[in-house]
């Protein structure tokens, strides 16, 4: 039977949630008109209701008890915005078995945890929605979903994090070095106090298992995804990238390949004419290639209080827009498939790398180092060798043609025991 209102109660009145709740006053009609049913906000639970988040709530809205809303039977969405991993997963599979739809933008749970949601989710007959966990409030899950729902995808290309596109955008325009841009980062909002997460990886990780899952399978574990994050990077290879030609980025890359599929996150020399090049500071970008529709790009704010706000209140919407027309929910599509696909180890991916040694400066040094690579069956595209004072270091930088990562990875151990070779050598990937 078709109800005539819809009831929405929100776990955690973060930075997200504060979003959610100014929604839902400040864009009522909206939210009503395009549902075409009423949509109440009803309760709000967080361990905090005494801090004053700078927007006012009707009496009895605040509550430090969830089970106000997953055991409220008058509550038809439980809005998860707590983060992490555990009580969220038991709050989310609880209210699921309890029949009630579920929206969450949290990441981490639903790629580590899926399985067992999923298993809620049918147990209960509701479904759950994820927009906001990934790209902030770029519509990238309901574009695979639904969008490109005739399309096989084969590749895709993400910048995920903001904090780690906005350092590295300050270390390339300004010249900052990465502690620098980190503390800045931090005084303007966009980096955490503890920026782990972020500047590892991990968060990235996250979301490219999401969107891995939606595109090609269930069976993309996180032990799966080869993970690096940024907090190495010296300006001095940025420089030297930016000499060739290429900018620094973290990339999330999932990529289709006859072995199956390579899933990874590390950072990345882009050409500075491809687009994800000129993505800056916070914001986010995702390239997805389908077979038919060809290359696209989703691009906007990858985080903050209102523009993933946007992204919760859009599956609010969606949901409440079946429940006013009696329509049986779907689920994501993408994320029925049962398929198990292998995911290449890193080692056995193909890339251009970038590659600087730091060396003596003495005559049949080159020699040396390209004696061992083409050993190894890595060819030079481009070199670039700076004078430095006689007897002392000299940096050294190869950009090779395409090679297989196992056989990089060889070449530079064997290249790091030769006595002209004074510091660890440094190495990036490079896209075309």
């Amino acid at each position: 039977m078709a109800k005539d209102t819809v009831k929405a109660g929100l776990i955690g009145f973060g930075t997200i949630g504060t979003g959610v709740v100014k929604l839902f006053k400040n864009s009522a009609e909206l939210i009503n008109t395009k549902s075409g049913i009423k949509v109440e906000l009803v309760k709000v639970c967080d361990l905090d209701i005494k801090r004053d988040r700078g927007v006012k709530l009707a009496p009895g809205m605040l509550t430090t008890n969830v089970n106000d809303i997953i055991e409220n039977p008058e509550i038809d969405i439980v809005i998860e915005l707590m983060g992490g991993y555990k009580p969220a997963l038991d709050f989310v599979t609880r209210a699921l078995k309890n029949g009630k739809r579920v929206v969450t933008a949290n990441k981490a749970l639903i790629s580590k945890y899926w399985e067992e949601i999923s298993a809620a989710s049918k147990e209960g007959d509701a479904e759950i929605m994820a927009e906001a966990s990934v790209g902030g409030g770029i519509p990238i899950l309901r574009g695979l979903d639904k969008g490109l729902a005739a399309n096989k995808i084969e590749k895709i290309m993400a910048i995920l994090n903001g904090t780690c596109n906005y350092i590295l955008t300050k270390m390339t325009v300004d010249k900052m070095s990465f502690d620098a841009a980190l503390k800045e980062a931090q005084q303007k909002g966009f980096a955490e106090a503890d920026p782990t997460l972020d500047i590892e990886g991990f968060d990235t990780m996250h979301k490219i298992t999401v969107l891995s899952r939606m595109s090609f399978g269930k069976g993309i574990k996180h032990e799966d995804i080869h993970v690096e994050g940024i907090k190495g990077i010296d300006y001095t290879d940025i420089k030297y990238g930016q000499e060739m030609g290429y900018v620094m980025k973290l990339l999330a890359i999932a990529q289709r390949c006859k072995e199956g599929i390579n899933v990874r996150v590390h950072p990345v020399f882009v050409p500075q004419m491809n687009l994800l090049a000129s993505v800056n500071y916070e914001y986010n970008a995702i390239f997805v290639r389908g077979d038919a529709v060809g290359d696209t790009l989703f691009y906007g704010k990858g985080a903050g209080e209102l523009p993933t706000a946007s992204a919760v209140l859009s599956d609010v919407i969606y949901i409440a827009r079946n429940m006013a027309s009696g329509a049986k929910h779907v689920r994501y599509a993408s994320k029925a498939k049962t398929e198990k696909i292998k995911v290449l180890p890193i080692g056995e991916t193909v890339n251009r790398y970038y590659i600087r040694f730091n060396v003596v400066d003495k005559a049949g040094v080159m020699g040396e180092i390209t004696g061992v690579l083409g050993k190894h069956n890595i060819s030079i595209a481009s070199v670039i060798q700076k004078e430095q004072n006689q007897h002392s270091k000299v940096p050294v930088v190869f950009m090779t043609y395409a090679a297989k990562e196992a056989d990089v990875i060889k070449a530079l151990k064997a290249i790091d025991k030769l006595a002209i070779v004074k510091e660890k050598t440094v190495m990036y990937r490079v896209i075309e």
